[in-house]
């Protein structure tokens, strides 16, 4: 009996002995779980009213990842998610300013073109700006003219400033014209 409580006795100081200590958390991995925390709440109900305090803290917190991680692809990832959701509670300018960073700093990031296009995209819809938006969409045209978003661009800077009801009184005309 004896020899096996002192078998399990160095057995447990063994693994005691062997254990790392706790590192605690970079600020990135803070900022990474605060973000999942955030991404949770805010997208937990599509249908419901979008919560505008954590979507602002969302955005702060993926800008403050980008910050921590610039080099990083995630962070640059990040920072398509701020002005993606910048963009989805309104807030035009600051949406732009995060695809502007991702154009001019990150120009090779796979989202770069997207980007781009969304900036010209908040100019028009959110901020009302349309020689702003007009810029951004002539310049992604120049860019990516085989983009799979070339022709919406086109098609925004045709039909920029057109009411609602303009619109469908030219597509219902073209629906008629085709038929």
């Amino acid at each position: 009996m004896r020899n096996i409580v002192a078998v399990a006795s160095i057995v447990s100081i063994g693994l005691f002995a062997c254990q790392e200590a706790a590192k605690p958390l970079t600020e990135s991995e803070k900022t990474l779980a605060q973000i999942d925390s955030l991404e949770t709440i805010l997208f937990a109900d599509s249908e419901a009213d979008v919560d505008q305090k954590a979507g602002i803290t969302l955005v702060r917190s993926y800008a403050k990842f980008y910050q921590l991680s610039e080099k990083d692809s995630l962070a640059i990832d990040m920072l398509f998610k701020a002005g993606e959701v910048s963009m989805g509670i309104g807030q035009g300018n600051l949406a732009v300013k995060y695809f502007r960073t991702i154009t001019e700093d990150h120009a090779t990031f796979h989202k770069a073109p997207e980007a781009l296009f969304l900036s010209g995209f908040c100019e028009e819809n959110i901020n009302r700006d349309t020689a702003q938006a007009r810029f951004f969409y002539e310049s992604f045209i120049a860019g990516f003219p085989d983009h799979k978003l070339a022709e919406d661009a086109q098609f925004s800077i045709q039909n920029m400033g057109k009411s609602d009801e303009d619109l469908i009184k030219m597509f219902e005309e073209n629906m008629k014209k085709a038929s």
